[in-house]
């Protein structure tokens, strides 16, 4: 293969198994319903910027717009067991998000699809959640997350969306962050000239591992829990024991 997401890159680093479940195999993946309301925030988001002048945004307007995207949802999902408590999280998040960012603000870009051949048969290709223009005209690459907080920041993900926007846009990118809808925190770095070539130099190792592969074992932990391909796995009665000891 010669196409490669910076979500390859993570489910690679993090599970052997399931990478080979998800590009190898073709399994199909079982979303969970809080992927469903996370993708529908995201997609608000994007309209709320996108579709909307700055004078007719509020946050009234926020929430109505994930409303009426709600209620466009399947009547059997928004049947389904926990998705009430979904609906109040995600509007709470729409709430943060208007209490802590600027909703006047005018974004370069959101949720643009980038695909660039950074070596020869190496093609990286993703969509970035937002990008703004800094004052000096380089450019802020940002990430909406819906979720909890990781235990390590997934910095190489950034960075990686950085290099499809500089190739794409022809500007630098300053600066990276993630910006956490459930507290209104943000994670920012800085992106140095090194910090790029050493990402590029990282995506050519990591693809040469990648080919090179043919072994992949499982890599059980709390993230098992909520796996796409849990249902599907060789480990099910391990990750079950696992789950039972360690409280997870």
């Amino acid at each position: 293969m010669s196409r490669y997401s910076p979500l390859r890159f993570r489910v690679f680093d993090a599970c052997r198994l399931r990478y080979r479940y998800q590009y190898l195999d073709r399994i199909p993946a079982r979303l969970r319903v809080q992927d469903t309301a996370g993708s529908l925030v995201h997609r608000v988001l994007c309209d709320f910027f996108s579709k909307l002048a700055p004078e007719e945004r509020s946050e009234e307007r926020l929430i109505r717009m994930f409303e009426e995207g709600w209620e466009a949802l399947s009547p059997r999902y928004r049947r389904m067991k926990g998705v009430d408590r979904l609906r109040e999280d995600s509007i709470k998040q729409l709430k943060v998000f208007a209490a802590e960012h600027d909703i006047s603000a005018a974004p370069l870009l959101v949720e643009p699809y980038f695909q660039v051949e950074i070596a020869p048969g190496v093609t990286l290709f993703g969509r970035v959640d937002r990008i703004d223009e800094e004052e000096d005209g380089s450019l802020h690459v940002i990430d909406y997350k819906t979720g909890s907080h990781p235990d390590e920041v997934d910095v190489g993900q950034l960075r990686l969306y950085a290099i499809m926007a500089e190739e794409s846009l022809g500007k630098p990118v300053s600066r990276i962050s993630f910006w956490h809808l459930d507290d209104g925190l943000v994670w920012t770095a800085r992106l140095t000239d090194e910090d790029k070539r050493r990402t590029r130099s990282d995506l050519l190792a990591a693809v040469e591992r990648m080919n090179a592969t043919n072994e992949f074992p499982a890599s059980i932990g709390p993230h098992c829990g909520h796996c796409p391909y849990l249902y599907a796995c060789a480990e099910r009665t391990e990750i079950q024991r696992r789950r039972e000891a360690e409280g997870w």
